[in-house]
């Protein structure tokens, strides 16, 4: 059985993924950040660890480098959420074995994919379109579904609500659920138990103000017949829903909240206060996901003309996370090679066409320039003091088993 270590603040985050992850037969420790993580990953040895980092991440940083120091520990795989940082910062975190790296509000379908690549376990989620909008002007909170409902999604619904709740202070929380061109029927049933369960499960969140703005017969039979759901309305008429909610002291209408939106939502957005996004990277109907909502810590260049040898060490590579981008040419990299594009350049300097030395002497007098790695087979010794000269920062005798390689980059980028 697979085993993932979970570091996080959010206690109601921490469970949420150890429900969602012990679905597929995986074995979740639960840690709180920077009490016991350390100790936590030496008994347990997990196969991944996944930890938030926060904006001031010294005490992260530290349990990272316990980790690095330790034989026992230094090749675990670590995913990480964070704040959005500089692209040098994220890259450098590879040399502690972070593979991904998500900046907050992640995409959760993205993110959940990653951690099933990495255990090579193909888990299981809910690829229902759909799209879901929370927002909320005082203590009353929109809840809107459109397309579809998503298992994924509505899973997510305690967790957002109760973050949003505690985060903005909002007493008498009030919730309005609106469908939005969804023809709904018995089928649906399970899913909207689960949306209102998932309401409910918030503690400050009673049945006598939730609301539902639905047309849909079958969804005001539903909470008729549900003993659990007595206090709750049904109604098409926003007006009337919105007037039962707002206190008549503060406003005498209800006018003031209705907008073209049909509601205005407050100043702070769901995304600046939660870990995930409620848009999925699905939701955009494309199959590829591009390396901006990948996690992609390292962007690794691998400039060989033995094309066996290119394909070995891109998959290795690959297989913890990096982007790669390959050449058989040395003149097809100098083309399209630009400062801070890549955080690792990986080159057999004997090139078809020559230019080995030559992408060496590029990098020489810029300060910013990648570490390169020469990957090649064994050269005379005064070739070797030439390239070490020009700037190379390891060479490697071909061939290697491509674990051997991908080791000693990383050991390479440890001590850069």
């Amino acid at each position: 059985m697979k085993k993932v270590l979970i570091i996080d603040s959010h206690q109601l985050f921490r469970d949420f993924l150890k429900n969602k992850l012990s679905l597929d037969q995986i074995e979740v420790t639960l840690s709180q950040q920077n009490r016991d993580g350390y100790t936590k990953m030496i008994s347990t040895l997990p196969n991944l660890v996944i930890m938030d980092m926060g904006e001031d991440n010294k005490n992260e940083m530290d349990l990272l480098e316990k980790k690095a120091s330790d034989i026992n520990t230094v090749n675990i795989p670590v995913i990480i959420m964070g704040p959005v940082a500089e692209r040098a910062n994220i890259a450098s975190l590879a040399k502690y074995g972070v593979i991904k790296y998500f900046a907050k509000p992640i995409q959760f379908d993205v993110f959940f994919d990653a951690i099933g690549k990495v255990l090579k376990i193909p888990l299981s989620m809910d690829l229902t379109p759909s799209v879901l909008d929370i927002h909320h002007n005082g203590n009353i909170i929109f809840i809107e579904f459109a397309q579809g409902l998503n298992q994924e999604k509505l899973s997510l619904l305690q967790y957002k609500l109760t973050d949003m709740i505690e985060h903005e202070g909002i007493e008498s929380p009030k919730v309005i659920i609106m469908f939005t061109g969804l023809d709904l029927s018995f089928v649906d049933g399970c899913n909207i138990e689960f949306l209102i369960e998932n309401i409910l499960a918030c503690p400050k969140i009673h049945t006598k103000n939730v609301k539902i703005l639905s047309t849909n017969k079958f969804i005001a039979d539903l909470i008729e017949g549900h003993k659990a759901y007595a206090g709750i309305e049904v109604s098409d008429n926003l007006p009337r829903i919105l007037n039962s909610l707002v206190d008549t002291s503060i406003t005498s209408s209800v006018s003031d909240l209705i907008t073209d939106r049909i509601i205005t939502s407050s100043a702070v957005s769901d995304e600046e206060i939660s870990s995930i996004n409620n848009n999925f990277f699905s939701d955009k109907s494309s199959d590829a996901i591009d390396s901006t909502n990948s996690g992609t810590v390292l962007h690794v260049a691998i400039i060989d003309s033995d094309t066996q040898s290119l394909l070995l060490t891109r998959t290795v590579f690959e297989t913890v996370g990096s982007k790669c981008s390959q050449y058989i040419r040395g003149e097809d990299f100098l083309a399209d090679y630009e400062p801070g594009k890549f955080d690792l350049v990986i080159l057999d300097i004997q090139l078809s066409d020559n230019r080995g030395l030559e992408i060496l002497q590029t990098f020489q007098h810029q300060h910013d320039a990648p570490p390169v790695v020469i990957y090649s087979q064994s050269l005379q010794k005064d070739l070797v003091v030439k390239v070490l000269s020009a700037g190379a920062r390891s060479y490697i005798i071909k061939p290697q088993k491509p674990n051997v390689l991908l080791q000693k980059c990383l050991s390479l980028l440890r001590g850069n």
